[in-house]
């Protein structure tokens, strides 16, 4: 083998084992820039671990209830009408006392045979 060829050879050689140590670079830069972005995750996730594992406060909000004190719905009829009529019904408003027929429910004053008022409707 000629010197020239040899020293082709070796000069080749030299050529790819740097284009391998720049891989390896590359490869190893890449692999720390993993490592680095790794470590910022955990500290994140830490953070987040240590605010979720404190006692909360917990807001308790208290509805206060408006009942309306108005007693149970009632409705009226006369004694001898056939319809029925709610309390605010003009109507219901003329009957007499006397006269006065008082349900709690609907359903109780078709049962006894009254009719719907148009203000039932």
């Amino acid at each position: 083998m000629d010197m020239n060829q040899f020293e082709t050879n070796v000069v080749n050689s030299f050529r790819l084992a740097k284009q391998d140590i720049v891989k390896l670079y590359e490869s190893v830069h890449y692999l720390l820039n993993q490592v680095e972005k790794l470590k910022q995750e955990n500290v994140y996730l830490t953070q987040k671990l240590t605010r979720l594992s404190e006692p909360r406060k917990v807001i308790v909000k208290t509805v206060k209830r408006v009942a309306n004190h108005s007693v149970a719905k009632k409705f009226l009829a006369t004694k001898g009408g056939s319809k029925v009529h709610d309390t605010h019904c003009p109507f219901a408003k003329n009957i007499k006392p006397k006269n006065k027929v008082v349900f709690n429910s609907k359903v109780k004053a078709l049962n006894a045979g009254y009719k719907f008022c148009k203000c039932l409707n």
